[in-house]
């Protein structure tokens, strides 16, 4: 089986390089020759005669430094690298956890074959972050100038996903018609809890989408666990300021089952808010394993999906003990 080298599609060969024996004075004097408008100089590669990189020279040690001096004894010999067949999301985290604007990149022998720059990064995150963005909004619209038609059919089918589902929703409040004309108190805090119920999955189902993108080697089972950890206290904090503030608001216009409303509050807020983490986390991972793209699983969608869950426990939660 042929190995796989995705750091070949981005090689780029202007650098330059030195001997280990050359002199100062001669490797700035190639430097100044060899330098085109495009050729990045921030590091100088120190190579042997069959390309194998000893070390790795900053621009400005050289200029410090004074003839007679040697490459080799200026080069620092740890260094950053890539293989050729290092993945792109790594490449990615090595620019940007070690803030460098050229990265160079190795054969299995330890020869250079070029260099990984910042610019490329850049330009791979915004690729990625257009697609993300373009299924997150349930569009496929990724050409620049898209026909009309082409924008109708991408978005009327995830329209008509989302009509059924609000349909649902008004469903379920008629179903409690009841509960919310004798507590009318109950529809000041709905919007609260849709909002951030919506807004908690979108934050779970953005970070599972980027991370698996940017790292087909991502361990799901390690995700979803770190997602529902952060997801689980975050519902807690939240939940329980969400208690207070209805707890004063409702104390304020002197309503006089302030306490057990605000309760019911602040349990939906706990159960809506980790019910809208799991799913923001496990939806994307299930349209993994069946190999479905998962920033398929749309903002729109989850936040539907959430009103509805959140909209069962509120006024459950009201019915069972308001009524």
């Amino acid at each position: 089986m042929r190995k796989i080298h995705p750091m070949l599609n981005y090689l780029n060969n202007n650098y330059i390089t030195v001997a280990p024996d050359s002199d100062v004075k001669d490797a700035m004097n190639k430097i100044v020759l060899e330098s085109q408008e495009e050729t990045m100089i921030d590091y100088v590669y120190v190579i042997d005669k069959k390309t194998k990189l000893l070390g790795v020279i900053d621009l400005k040690d050289m200029i410090i430094a004074r003839s007679p001096k040697k490459m080799e004894s200026l080069m620092d010999k740890t260094f950053h690298y890539l293989k050729e067949d290092t993945q792109i999301d790594e490449a990615i985290d090595t620019v940007q956890k070690y803030d460098l604007e050229m990265v160079p990149i190795l054969n299995h022998f330890g020869h250079l074959r070029g260099v990984f720059t910042a610019e490329n990064a850049l330009d791979l995150l915004k690729e990625g972050a257009l697609e993300t963005y373009h299924n997150l909004a349930s569009t496929k619209e990724t050409k620049p100038n898209p026909r009309a038609i082409d924008k109708m059919k991408s978005r009327l089918p995830w329209l008509l996903i989302l009509l059924f589902l609000d349909l649902f929703t008004s469903s379920i409040l008629s179903s409690f018609q009841a509960t919310i004309a004798s507590v009318l108190v109950l529809s000041y805090f709905q919007t609260m809890i849709f909002d951030t119920s919506g807004n908690i999955s979108t934050q779970s189902l953005a970070s599972t989408v980027i991370n698996i993108s940017l790292n087909p080697k991502l361990i799901l089972k390690r995700q979803l666990l770190k997602e529902l950890s952060i997801g689980l206290i975050n519902t807690i904090i939240t939940a329980a300021f969400g208690f207070l503030v209805a707890y004063i608001f409702l104390v304020i216009l002197k309503e006089p089952r302030a306490f057990q409303i605000s309760s019911i509050v602040g349990v939906t807020l706990l159960i809506s808010l980790f019910i809208g983490t799991l799913t923001g986390s496990v939806i994307p991972i299930i349209f993994k394993k069946f190999n479905i793209d998962p920033s398929v699983a749309s903002g729109p969608f989850m936040t539907t999906i959430n009103d509805v869950f959140s909209l069962l426990v509120y006024l459950g939660l009201a019915t069972t003990f308001l009524l």
